[in-house]
């Protein structure tokens, strides 16, 4: 992928508008166009490395024919997925995700266990409620 592509991807990835991008990133929009569109082919390591930091990556991530993001290696990731995967909130289900994967734990067992908590909570809630109205019953009495 040339940086064109890449700047491209990750700029839609993050649903920046090139204006949005030339905010965060202090380079001119019609700079990040001209990149895109590649009629600017080799931008300079100062701009490559402003829109690396605002679009959350390593500079070498534009230069490194190997350097690749999940976004690069699947294609047609559904939106939820990469919304997800964007947001900071997602990191330590990442690490649970990848601990449980090298200590063997199938995702079938992972699905089971999230059962298990699930029906526990919607008891749990159930019960709340159901002490609520019973305490209700007995005041009004």
């Amino acid at each position: 992928m040339t940086i064109a592509e890449k700047l491209k991807k990750l700029r839609e990835l993050r649903r920046l508008t090139t204006a949005e991008l030339a905010k965060l990133s202090g380079v001119h929009q019609t700079t990040i166009s001209a990149i895109e569109n590649k009629r600017h082919a080799s931008p300079g390591i100062e701009t490559v490395e402003r829109l690396a930091k605002a679009l959350n990556v390593s500079p070498l991530y534009f230069f490194e024919d190997r350097s690749r993001t999940p976004f690069d290696l699947i294609d047609n990731l559904p939106t939820e997925i990469s919304d997800f995967l964007l947001s900071e909130e997602s990191l330590p289900y990442l690490l649970l995700s990848k601990d449980a994967y090298a200590k063997g734990i199938s995702s079938k067992t992972i699905e089971q266990l999230i059962k298990v908590l699930h029906d526990n909570q919607s008891e749990k809630k159930q019960s709340q409620v159901s002490k609520k109205i019973v305490n209700k019953k007995e005041v009004i009495l």
